[in-house]
C-alpha cells in the first residue's frame, strides 16, 4: 500500500510455543489458572497468580535452536540497529473486540541478552491479570492463547500522537493528539497533549486545544528504554504541530482507512521531517463495546511509573489531609441543639460527604494500590528470585495505623490487668461506666482517631462488647512490638539497588519509597476513610436516638437518608429487617468435611490451633487468643483481631488484602484464596495452617478429642 512503515520481523506463535514447550510451562499454567474459578477471584487474587506465570517465563530459557534462528534473523534484518520488541497476540484487534494496550511492548532495546528478555517479557505479558480477565470476558479458552512478536527498528520522533479517523464522539471529525518527543507520555496519560479536531470533508481545523503546560516530554535513555525530562522553553511554548502538519496527518490517516475499509485509531511519528506509522487498528470505541464493557478498567490495572507518581503526590499532599480535615469538622459538630430539619440537613450532608469520599477511594486510592505491584513487576524483573513475593520483605515493617492502633489497645489491656474494676466492666461490655482518665483517653483515641467504633454493626451495645472482648483478649497477648527482619531487609534492599544500578528509566529510590507508601496507604486508608463512615454513623445514632424520642421507632438498618425523611416527618418506604433469601429457605446444606484444602501462601510460618469461623461482625466478640481465624474476607475494621490469631486462613486471595498486609507485620502464618473456606471448616476444628505452602489440614473435632484421649 505504500504506507510509511518501519520493516517488520516477526516471530511467529510457533517460537512462543517451542518456549512454552520446552519449559513445561503449560501445564503449570494450568495449575495456575483452573486451581479456582477466575469468576471467583479478586483482581489481587488474579494478579498474584499472573505473578507468578510471568516468572516461570522469566525464569526459563529459551532453546538453543530457537535463540540462534531468532539471533540470526534480526542481525540479518537490523543489524545492530536499536529495535522496537512489539507484542501480537492472534486474538488482537478482532471483530470480538481489541488487546490494544493490554499486552507490553518495549523501545529502545539493543544487545543480545536484553534482546532475548523483552522478547521473553512480551511472551509474558500474555499472562498479565489484564489480559487474563479480558480473555475471559471475550469467552475466549485463556489457557490456550499464544503470543507472536514483532521487531521493528525504533524510530526515535521529535513529535509523536494518536490519530482517529473518525472521532468517536462526532463521525464528521478526525481527532489528532500529539506532544513532543515520543508516544509513551500520551499513551499512559502522563504527559498531556496538544489536541485538534479537523473536519473530515473540509480537512479544516475546527478546534485547537492546548494543554496547561508542555513541561515535560519522552526521549531515548542512554542505556535502552525511554526516560521523562523536563523540556525547554523553546520547545514547550509552542504546539508540536503546525497547520501543515496537522493536514499531512490528516491526510494520510484518510488514506489507511480508505486501505482497511474501517476507521482507523492510528499511532504515529514525525522523525527528521519524515512520518512513520507505528500501530493501526479499527476503532472500537463506540463501534463494539457494550454497556458491560469492562476493557478500559481492565487498561486501567496498569499504571505507569508517572502516573503513579502523580497520584502518590495527590494522595499524600492532599486527598489525606483533607479527608482526615473533613473527618476532624465532623466530629467538632454538636447535635444536641439542633431542630430535627437541621439535624435531616447534617445527615444528608454527611451521606454526601461519605459518597463523595467513597468514590475517590475507588478512583484514586485504590488504583495507587498498584505501585506495589509496580515495585514487585520491576524487582523480579531485575532480581529473578525463586519466590516471585520475595520483594514485599522490602515493604514490610513500616509504622502504619493499624499497628499504632493495636498497640493502643494494648495499652488499654494492660491499664485493665492492673484494675480489677475495669476487668468487671470489661467482662460486662459496659465501658462506658468505665471510670480513670488514663483508659477513657485512651478508648477516646481509639475512637476518635482510628475509627474504632464498627462502622456497620450499628448497634452501640454490640460496639462496646466488642471493643471490651478485644480488650480482654489482648491483656493475654505476650509484651513486646511485632516482629521485625531488619537484616533481611537490608539484605535484599542491597540486591535491590545493585540491580537497579545499571537502569535509568525509574528512579529506584523513588520507586522503593512510593512501594512502601502504597503498601502501607493499601491498609491505612480504610482507617482516614473509616473516621467519615463513623461520623455517618454516629448522627445517624443520633437521629435514631431523636426519633425514638419522638415516638418513632427506627431499625438499626435505616440509611441516613431515610432518617432524614422520617425527621422530616415525610413517608419512606418499610424499613424493616427482612429475611435474607437464605434463611427463608430454611437449613443450611450439611457441610463438606474435608482434610486438606489448598490456597496460596501470603505470610510464612506454621501453626496449630482451634479454628473459629466467622460469619458476621458480631461473630468476633467470642474469637479467642490462639485461635485459628477463619473468614471469607477480613474487613479493615477487623484487622484488630488478627494479632490475637495463630493464623488466618481467608476465602478472598491476593497479597495485598487486608488480612495478609496485618498478618506480614505482625509475623502470623496466613493462606488466601482458599475456596469456600468457611464451608470446609467449622469453628472447633482443629487446624494445622502451613503458610510457607498455602496448605490448610482440617483434623476436625473427632480427630482432635481421639488425640486427646490418646
Amino acid at each position: 500500500a505504500g504506507l510509511p512503515v518501519p520493516p517488520p520481523l516477526c516471530l511467529s506463535t510457533a517460537a512462543y510455543d517451542v518456549f512454552v514447550n520446552g519449559n513445561r510451562l503449560r501445564e503449570k499454567i494450568g495449575l495456575e489458572l483452573y486451581r479456582k474459578s477466575l469468576g471467583d477471584m479478586r483482581w489481587e487474587e488474579i494478579w498474584d497468580a499472573s505473578l507468578r506465570i510471568q516468572l516461570l517465563f522469566m525464569k526459563g530459557g529459551i532453546p538453543e535452536e530457537l535463540e540462534q534462528e531468532i539471533l540470526s534473523a534480526i542481525q540479518d534484518k537490523f543489524g545492530d540497529q536499536q529495535l522496537v520488541i512489539r507484542s501480537s497476540a492472534p486474538e488482537e484487534d478482532g471483530a470480538g473486540g481489541s488487546f490494544a494496550g493490554l499486552h507490553e511492548s518495549y523501545i529502545n532495546v539493543s544487545g543480545t541478552g536484553e534482546i532475548l528478555k523483552k522478547i521473553k517479557k512480551v511472551w509474558a505479558s500474555l499472562w498479565s491479570d489484564r489480559a487474563i480477565l479480558y480473555r475471559q470476558e471475550l469467552g475466549l479458552e485463556v489457557v490456550k492463547s499464544r503470543m507472536a512478536v514483532v521487531v521493528q527498528p525504533f524510530i526515535e520522533g521529535q513529535v509523536s500522537g494518536l490519530l482517529f479517523t473518525q472521532n468517536p464522539l462526532d463521525e464528521a471529525q478526525v481527532v489528532i493528539e500529539a506532544v513532543h518527543g515520543l508516544n509513551q507520555g500520551l499513551v499512559d496519560g502522563a504527559v498531556a497533549p496538544d489536541r485538534w479536531l479537523v473536519n473530515r470533508n473540509k480537512l479544516m481545523i475546527e478546534r485547537h486545544t492546548a494543554p496547561e503546560n508542555r513541561e515535560s516530554w519522552f526521549v531515548r535513555g542512554a542505556s535502552g528504554g525511554i526516560i521523562c525530562d523536563s523540556i525547554d522553553s523553546d520547545k514547550g511554548g509552542s504546539p508540536p504541530l503546525d497547520a501543515t502538519s496537522v493536514d499531512e496527518i490528516v491526510r494520510l490517516g484518510l488514506n489507511i482507512e480508505d486501505h482497511y475499509r474501517a476507521p482507523q485509531d492510528i499511532e504515529w511519528t514525525l522523525a527528521d521531517g519524515e512520518w512513520c506509522i507505528l500501530q493501526s487498528r479499527p476503532i472500537t470505541v463506540g463501534s463494539g463495546q457494550t454497556e458491560g464493557d469492562k476493557r478500559a478498567w481492565y487498561l486501567s490495572l496498569t499504571r505507569s511509573y508517572e502516573n503513579l507518581l502523580q497520584l502518590w503526590k495527590k494522595i499524600t499532599g492532599q486527598l489525606l489531609p483533607e479527608m482526615d480535615l473533613d473527618s476532624a469538622r465532623l466530629a467538632a459538630v454538636n447535635f444536641d441543639e439542633m431542630t430535627e430539619t437541621q439535624l435531616a440537613m447534617e445527615l444528608r450532608r454527611r451521606a454526601t460527604l461519605s459518597e463523595q469520599w467513597t468514590s475517590v477511594y475507588w478512583s484514586d486510592f485504590i488504583p495507587f494500590a498498584h505501585g506495589v505491584r509496580l515495585f514487585g513487576e520491576v524487582y523480579n524483573d531485575l532480581v529473578e528470585p525463586d519466590d516471585p513475593f520475595e520483594f514485599v520483605t522490602l515493604l514490610t515493617g513500616q509504622t502504619m495505623l493499624s499497628t499504632e492502633r493495636n498497640g493502643l489497645l494494648k495499652t488499654c489491656a494492660q491499664l485493665a490487668a492492673a484494675d480489677d474494676v475495669l476487668q468487671e466492666h470489661l467482662r460486662q461490655g459496659t465501658i462506658e461506666n468505665i471510670g480513670g482518665n488514663d483508659f477513657q483517653a485512651a478508648i477516646e483515641r481509639l475512637r476518635s482517631h482510628f475509627s474504632v467504633d464498627f462502622v456497620g454493626v450499628g448497634n452501640p451495645e454490640m460496639v462496646d462488647r466488642l471493643i471490651s472482648s478485644m480488650i480482654l483478649q489482648y491483656a493475654l497477648l505476650p509484651g513486646g512490638s511485632p516482629p521485625a527482619a531488619p537484616a533481611e531487609r537490608e539484605r535484599l534492599e542491597q540486591v535491590y539497588f545493585e540491580k537497579a544500578d545499571k537502569k535509568n528509566d525509574m528512579d529506584p529510590s523513588v520507586l522503593l519509597h512510593m512501594a512502601r507508601d502504597s503498601y502501607r496507604i493499601r491498609d491505612d486508608d480504610n482507617i482516614h476513610i473509616g473516621r467519615i463512615g463513623q461520623e455517618l454513623e454516629r448522627a445517624s445514632e443520633y437521629g435514631r436516638h431523636r426519633l425514638r424520642s419522638l415516638g418513632t421507632a427506627v431499625a438499626f438498618g435505616t440509611s441516613a437518608v431515610n432518617l432524614a425523611l422520617l425527621l422530616e416527618g415525610k413517608p419512606i418506604a418499610d424499613h424493616a429487617a427482612t429475611v435474607k433469601e437464605s434463611e427463608a429457605q430454611g437449613s443450611s446444606p450439611k457441610r463438606v468435611q474435608a482434610r486438606q484444602l489448598q490456597g496460596q501462601p501470603a505470610s510464612r510460618g506454621v501453626a496449630t490451633g482451634v479454628a473459629r469461623v466467622i460469619e458476621q461482625m458480631t461473630d468476633l466478640s467470642e474469637f479467642k487468643k490462639g485461635e485459628i481465624l477463619v473468614i471469607d474476607a477480613i474487613d479493615p475494621t477487623m484487622t484488630f483481631f488478627a494479632p490475637l490469631a495463630a493464623a488466618i486462613i481467608e476465602r478472598r486471595g491476593g497479597m495485598l488484602i487486608h488480612g495478609a498486609i496485618i498478618a506480614r507485620e505482625y509475623g502470623i502464618p496466613c493462606i488466601t484464596g482458599v475456596a469456600q473456606a468457611t464451608d470446609y471448616i467449622a469453628t472447633g476444628d482443629e487446624v494445622i495452617v502451613d503458610g510457607y505452602l498455602g496448605i490448610c489440614t482440617v483434623k476436625g473435632k473427632e480427630d482432635s478429642a481421639a488425640n486427646t484421649a490418646a
